[in-house]
């Protein structure tokens, strides 16, 4: 999983196609992009995003910088939510709102731990899921950190709030 930065162009509806291709021709000369999604850039820092703000600019085209967190194959996606908070391009890439969503690392660290049983309690406001280091990760809804922290405590097991929202790019 990686923090990545998005910009997200508000191209105005009533243009021709050929504006917006001059448009997307002239980001690609100034800037990387990780991936797209439809009228949303990931690029992997602000020096990319500022380039791209600066040139929208120019042609009077506002944009929104976000920050997104890119899951790898590891994770599983509930297929059910995830759209809700994150985007599967094109490419086949997911990443998850990073204003939307938290991720909680859970483990059954006392020996009367249920992390089984507590996994079973999350796993409906689970956007995504992975096993690391022997921890489970929760991609969830960053209102419901403390109803998971509230189901580990039920369960014996552990949860913390990753910090990956404050990282910086």
């Amino acid at each position: 999983m990686q923090l990545i930065i998005s910009v997200e162009l508000n191209l105005p509806e009533d243009k021709l196609p050929g504006y917006y291709a001059q448009i997307i021709k002239g980001i690609a000369d100034i800037a990387t992009l990780v991936d797209r999604h439809k009228t949303l850039l990931f690029v992997s820092g602000s020096s990319d995003a500022d380039a791209i703000e600066a040139f929208v600019e120019r042609y009077k085209v506002p944009s929104e910088r976000g920050m997104w967190l890119q899951l790898d194959e590891k994770w599983l996606i509930n297929d059910r939510t995830f759209t809700d908070y994150g985007v599967l391009t094109r490419q086949g890439n997911h990443f998850l709102d990073m204003a939307l969503t938290a991720i909680v690392a859970l483990d059954g660290v006392e020996p009367e731990s249920e992390l089984t049983q507590a996994l079973q309690q999350t796993e409906e406001h689970t956007l995504a899921s992975s096993n690391a280091n022997g921890r489970q990760l929760l991609a969830v809804d960053r209102h419901q950190v403390e109803l998971i922290e509230g189901i580990a405590r039920a369960y014996h097991c552990r949860a913390e709030r990753l910090p990956l929202a404050s990282e910086a790019i």
